[in-house]
């Protein structure tokens, strides 16, 4: 595995375990993204922010549990998890396994049992999107314009990356090469525009030049011959050939002029 530093969502609804857990992450290396303690609480913050595992505690308060929440987030996001329990019976692991967890740790448990259960779960994982990626079919399944997921696996000049696709902003061709500018980062890829933009849904990232797919959802004013993208406020000149594409975008200047 790599030096990269990998951030860790608990999903706990006991306040002093969950403690014991964010200071043994930290002990180790490993940066806690956060800690909730509901199925509710634990979606939502992966949709927020797609962490790299997930330990989950299969007991939780709430309507729903560890297991619930699992399958729900693993419909939609591409993400390691571990379940915690304090049962060990069959009937709770044959439970858990509709899920797919990475791993399953019994409480009580050491640091060293909880790293050695983080590490090969990584590295698992990172090795199965390998092969997703590698495969046929897998490479076929991108190239569907009806996506269902909300995240993306890409193979970048810096390796495997992962990519919330509502937090991407446009794509850039220059040299054989698409760069994929998202909110706080910018992921190179070695392949031509066309093929990267076939990744993303269709009916959000719209070509606008021979050089730029733009997210129509991240415009912040349309100005023909020039698009002026939302945050960045980067300048997009759109190729006369696309002009007929920005018909039906309406950019957030243009929501708060329409509401004066």
């Amino acid at each position: 595995m790599s030096d990269k530093e990998y951030n860790i969502l608990i999903v706990e609804d006991e306040l002093l375990v969950a403690a014991d857990i964010e200071e043994s992450l930290e002990s180790l290396g490993y940066i806690v993204q956060n800690t909730v303690d509901t199925a509710k609480n634990a979606i939502a913050e992966v949709n927020k922010s797609l962490p790299d595992l997930i330990l989950m505690d299969i007991n939780l308060k709430g309507e729903e549990n560890g297991i619930d929440a699992a399958v729900e987030i693993s419909k939609k996001n591409n993400v390691p998890i571990i379940f915690l329990t304090a049962n060990s019976d069959i009937s709770t692991i044959d439970a858990a396994k509709v899920a797919l967890p990475y791993g399953y740790i019994i409480k009580p448990f050491t640091d060293k049992e909880l790293e050695t259960s983080i590490k090969i779960s990584l590295f698992k994982f990172e090795n199965d999107m390998k092969l997703k990626l590698e495969s046929e079919m897998f490479n076929n399944f991108l190239d569907i314009k009806d996506h269902d997921k909300e995240q993306l696996i890409i193979q970048s000049i810096n390796g495997l990356e992962k990519i919330n696709i509502n937090q991407v902003y446009y794509l850039e061709e220059s040299d054989s090469k698409t760069t994929i500018y998202l909110s706080e980062d910018e992921i190179v890829v070695n392949k031509q525009l066309k093929d990267v933009a076939l990744l993303f849904p269709g009916s959000i990232f719209i070509q606008v030049s021979q050089h730029y797919v733009i997210n129509k959802t991240k415009v912040f004013v349309v100005k023909y011959p020039e698009i002026i993208i939302s945050d960045k406020m980067s300048v997009i000149t759109v190729d006369e050939d696309y002009k007929h594409l920005l018909d039906g975008i309406v950019g957030e200047l243009d929501e708060i002029i329409d509401e004066e």
